[in-house]
C-alpha cells in the first residue's frame, strides 16, 4: 500500500472524492475530523501513478484560517524531511502551560487531532504557582481530548545531588521524563515550542560562552532526544517568533500561564532576554533575525567540518564503554588545532549529552595540559567529566569509573600482614597475593615480561608488609649495584599519576622496600641459582573492565 500525501483547500460547497462517492466536506467537519483516508479509483490512480489498491492520506486543513494554514506550512516546512504529517507519526508534547507551548499544542490538535498527541508536562517544584500550571495543563488536554501525563519532581535537589545548574538540571529531567512517555505511548517523536526568539538567545549566550561552530548553530529543528538515540527531537516554532505566538494565542481566546522564574534576570537567559537583547536591538533592530542567520550559516559550515571529523575521530580512539572513552595521545597531538578541539567538544558530547555549557576556555585548557610534556594530570570538563592525560593515553570518565581505579592503592597507611599463600586486598578490586615457588627456574623468572607479577628471594622466617612509601624512604634498584633512589622519584619517572603516588602499594619486609608495585623490585631480594626461599608476587584486580595503561 503506498501511502502519497497531500492537501488542499476545503471550501463550503467543496466535496472530495472517497470509495467511488462524493464526500461533502460538511459530514467530515462535523466528524471532527482533520485527518481523512480516501480511496481512489484505479482509474484515477492510473492518471497519478502505478494502478492498484492504493490510498491518498490527505489533510484537509479544515478548522484553520489563512494565517493559521500559513504557520502550520511554516512548522512542516522547517521540520522537513521529518514526515511531521505522516499518520504513522504519534508526538509527545511537552507543555509548560506558557504562550509558546500552548500555541503549539493547540495547532496540532487542530491539524493532527488528538489520537496522534500524548501531553506531557513536569513540575519542577520551583515555584508556588507550580501546582497551579500543572493543573491548567491537565485541565485543557482534557478539554481537548488528548491523552495527558504529569510529573512531580524536585529539580532543586537534583540539581544539589548532581552538581548541576538548576537550568541543566531541569533540562536533564525534562527530556528523561520526555523519552518515558514517548516509549510508554509509543509515540515516534518529541515537540517542544522553542521559537525563533530562543534560538536567538540561544546564540548569544552560546557566542558569550565562548563555544565554537556547534554552539553558534543553536537549536537544530531536528535532532535526537538527548541520551536515546533514534527518537526524533522536533521544533517546528524555530521560524516563528515569539509575537506570532502571541497573536494566535490571542485569537483562540488561549489563557496561558505566565511563568514567573521566566523574569528571574539571575539566570543568564534571562538576562540576555529583559536586558542584552533590548540593548543590542538599538544598534541593530534586526538584531533577532541576524542572530538566526548566523545559527543557519554555522550550521552549515559544521554540518561540513563535522562529515570530514567523522573520519578522523575512531582514528585517535583507543577503547571506550559506558560513560567512558579513552584516546591515543599520540594521535591526538597529531591532529590540527581545529580538529583537536573539535575532539575534546565531541566527547563531552557523547559522554554528557545533556551538557549544552561548553566554552572555549575550558576546551583550550584541556587541550593545552594534553600538549604539554607531563602525565598524570587531571582537568574537569563540563558536567564533572574528569579527562586524566597518561603517558601514552587521555582517559574521559567519572571518578567513580572502573578505568580510574586502574591503579593500585593501598586502602590506609597503616600496614597490612601479606602472609605466604595469604593476599591483602586494596582499593578498587585490586589484590596483592604471595604463593612459595618450589619448582621454578631462574630462566623463567628472568623472562617474566609482566610487571604486575615478580619473583623474590626470602629469608625463611621474613614476614611480608603491604603499605605505602613513608616519608623520603629510598630503596635499591634491581641491576644498580646497591645504589638507592627516592621511590616517590621513581614513581614520577614512571609517569604515575601524582594524585596516585602516596597510596602506592609497596611490598616489604620490616627492614626495607621489596617490590615497587608494577614498577621495580629492591636489589636486596634479588633471586639467584642459590635462592631457596621464593616467593611469586601477584598483583591483579579483580573486575577490571578492560585493560587500563599508561
Amino acid at each position: 500500500m503506498l501511502l502519497v500525501t497531500a492537501s488542499f483547500r476545503v471550501y463550503n460547497s467543496c466535496a472530495v472524492w472517497g470509495g467511488g462517492e462524493m464526500v461533502d466536506a460538511a459530514d467530515l467537519k462535523s466528524a471532527g475530523r482533520q485527518s481523512v483516508w480516501v480511496r481512489i479509483p484505479p482509474a484515477l490512480l492510473n492518471l497519478i501513478g502505478p494502478s492498484g489498491a492504493f490510498f491518498i492520506y490527505v489533510v484537509c486543513l479544515m478548522g484553520l484560517d489563512r494565517e493559521d494554514r500559513r504557520l502550520w506550512t511554516m512548522a512542516v516546512n522547517t521540520l522537513r524531511p521529518f514526515p511531521f504529517t505522516s499518520p504513522k507519526t504519534k508526538i509527545v508534547v511537552g507543555v509548560s502551560g506558557g504562550v509558546d507551548s500552548l500555541a503549539l499544542l493547540h495547532l496540532l490538535w487542530q491539524a493532527l487531532g488528538a489520537n496522534r498527541l500524548i501531553v506531557t508536562h513536569l513540575n519542577h517544584g520551583l515555584r508556588d504557582e507550580a501546582g497551579a500550571d500543572a493543573q491548567f495543563v491537565r485541565e485543557t488536554a482534557a478539554s481537548w481530548q488528548i491523552p495527558c501525563v504529569i510529573k512531580n519532581v524536585s529539580v532543586a535537589q537534583i540539581a544539589k545531588q548532581d552538581g548541576l545548574s538548576l537550568e541543566a538540571a531541569g533540562r536533564l529531567v525534562r527530556y528523561r521524563f520526555f523519552a518515558e512517555q514517548a516509549q510508554q505511548f509509543g509515540a515516534t517523536a518529541v515537540a517542544v515550542a522553542h521559537h525563533a526568539d530562543d534560538q536567538a538567545e540561544t546564540v548569544l549566550l552560546n557566542l558569550l560562552r565562548g563555544s565554537g561552530l556547534r554552539g553558534l548553530r543553536g537549536m537544530l529543528p531536528v535532532s535526537n532526544v538527548p541520551e536515546v538515540e533514534g527518537l526524533p527531537l522536533l521544533r517546528p516554532f524555530l521560524h516563528v517568533s515569539r509575537a506570532e505566538l502571541e497573536a494566535y494565542c490571542a485569537k483562540h481566546q488561549l489563557k496561558p500561564r505566565h511563568d514567573s522564574s521566566n523574569d528571574d534576570t539571575q539566570f543568564s537567559r534571562n538576562r540576555i532576554r529583559h536586558e542584552l537583547l533590548p540593548l543590542l536591538k538599538t544598534y541593530n533592530p534586526q538584531i533577532n533575525a541576524r542572530l538566526q542567520q548566523l545559527a543557519t550559516v554555522s550550521g552549515a559550515d559544521y554540518e561540513a567540518l563535522t562529515a570530514v571529523f567523522d573520519e578522523i575521530f575512531p582514528n585517535i580512539v583507543a577503547r571506550r564503554g559506558d560513560g567512558w572513552l579513552i584516546f591515543h595521545r599520540d594521535g591526538f597531538m597529531e591532529l590540527g588545532v581545529a580538529w583537536q578541539r573539535m575532539a575534546l567538544r565531541r566527547v563531552v558530547q557523547q559522554l554528557r549529552p545533556l551538557q549544552t555549557e561548553i566554552g572555549f576556555q575550558t576546551i583550550e585548557q584541556a587541550r593545552e595540559l594534553i600538549l604539554s610534556s607531563g602525565s598524570g594530570m587531571e582537568a574537569t570538563l563540563p558536567g564533572q567529566l574528569i579527562m586524566r592525560v597518561a603517558a601514552t593515553q587521555i582517559i574521559f570518565g567519572m571518578e567513580t569509573d572502573p578505568l580510574f581505579n586502574s591503579e593500585p592503592q593501598v586502602k590506609a597507611d597503616l600496614p597490612l600482614n601479606l602472609s605466604i599463600l595469604g593476599e591483602v586486598m586494596l582499593a578498587g578490586g585490586w589484590q596483592v597475593t604471595a604463593v612459595p615457588q618450589a619448582t621454578i627456574s631462574l630462566q623463567t623468572i628472568r623472562q617474566n615480561k609482566d610487571v604486575w607479577q615478580a619473583f623474590v628471594d626470602l629469608g625463611e622466617e621474613e614476614q611480608l608488609w603491604v603499605r605505602p612509601s613513608t616519608s623520603n624512604e629510598r630503596f635499591q634498584p634491581l641491576g644498580l649495584g646497591g645504589h638507592s633512589q627516592p621511590i616517590q622519584d621513581l614513581l614520577a619517572a614512571r609517569k604515575v599519576v601524582r594524585e596516585k603516588r602516596p597510596l602506592w602499594p609497596i611490598v616489604a619486609t620490616a627492614q626495607h622496600p621489596v617490590w615497587i608495585v608494577g614498577q621495580h623490585l629492591d636489589e636486596r631480594t634479588r633471586v639467584t641459582d642459590q635462592s631457596r626461599h621464593i616467593v611469586h608476587l601477584t598483583c591483579t584486580q579483580k573486575s577490571k573492565s578492560a585493560d587500563f595503561t599508561n
